[in-house]
């Protein structure tokens, strides 16, 4: 069995075996910082400052100043930002959705991306700007631009189950996801687990987890024609995020995000960092 292939076995054996934890399904019952109330939408926007590196070879880190966030949770529908979702099941520690999400890496290729506006995902993974599409390229060995074949990055979305399980102060996410606008036909696995070390008048949370990508996703980004194809690739990250209630409608929040990429992204001759941090501090307030 390939390496890769091993590791994310091993991944999903720990994810489904373990007693730990899943994702937050955001769903309560009164206000806090954490969730919403079931059947009221929430709009809230972040203002502070941030960035995301890129790893796209001569392209600009992003910056982070304006981060809106929008969300609604139903009996059944939910929408978190940009990924709407239909809940099959929900238990007190298992819960079963159908979900939609776009995919990410296409924020490193355009500005007119929408998740270079909202955030999806865990929190800490969106920018506001990247790069212009079909500006393909990396450093030459003398400094200079090496061009290579390029083809424009499309938005693309991918559906799939979810599972969400929680135990304790942890929680937990899984979720296999198929590209269905027909882009690639890619598939993804996402996994996460979060554990609180601080919860008091302030709030600390440590995450970790991976996204596996296919290796028709992974080629789709960062493949070249004719000169590099990669093959699947998993990506594991770790977040640390910071938040204090300061009254009703303000809240100071931060957060740092490390995602380190595999080698069959890395050595793509359009990537120049194995890795995307991504930082930001600021003040959240709720609209509604």
């Amino acid at each position: 069995m390939p390496t890769t292939l091993r590791q994310l076995a091993l991944l999903l054996l720990i994810a489904s075996c373990s007693p730990l934890p899943a994702g937050a399904q955001g769903k309560c019952t009164a206000v806090s910082p954490d969730c919403v109330v079931v059947g009221e939408w929430d709009l809230s926007v972040a203002l502070g400052a941030g960035v995301r590196t890129n790893p796209i070879a001569g392209r600009s880190d992003i910056p982070l100043i304006v981060v809106p966030q929008l969300s609604y949770y139903g009996k059944r529908f939910f929408l978190d930002n940009l990924e709407p979702g239909f809940t099959l099941h929900e238990g007190v520690a298992n819960t079963f959705n159908v979900v939609a999400a776009p995919g990410y890496d296409r924020v490193f290729f355009s500005r007119g991306d929408p998740q270079n506006v909202l955030v999806s995902g865990p929190l800490g993974s969106t920018g506001g700007g990247a790069v212009a599409p079909g500006e393909e390229g990396s450093p030459g060995d003398d400094g200079s631009r090496e061009e290579f074949p390029h083809h424009r990055r499309r938005t693309t979305y991918l559906a799939g189950p979810e599972w969400l399980f929680s135990y304790g102060g942890f929680a937990g996410q899984l979720s296999a996801l198929y590209e269905f606008t027909g882009r690639h036909k890619g598939y993804e696995i996402r996994g996460a687990l979060s554990a609180p070390l601080i919860q008091t008048e302030h709030s600390l949370i440590a995450n970790a987890g991976f996204t596996w990508k296919s290796a028709e996703t992974v080629r789709y980004y960062y493949g070249v024609k004719g000169l590099y194809r990669p093959a699947a690739a998993l990506n594991p990250f770790v977040k640390l995020g910071y938040s204090r209630v300061l009254s009703e409608r303000w809240t100071l929040s931060a957060f740092v995000h490390y995602e380190y990429f595999s080698g069959e992204i890395a050595d793509s001759p359009i990537v120049s960092d194995p890795a995307v941090v991504t930082a930001f501090v600021g003040f959240n307030f709720k609209v509604f």
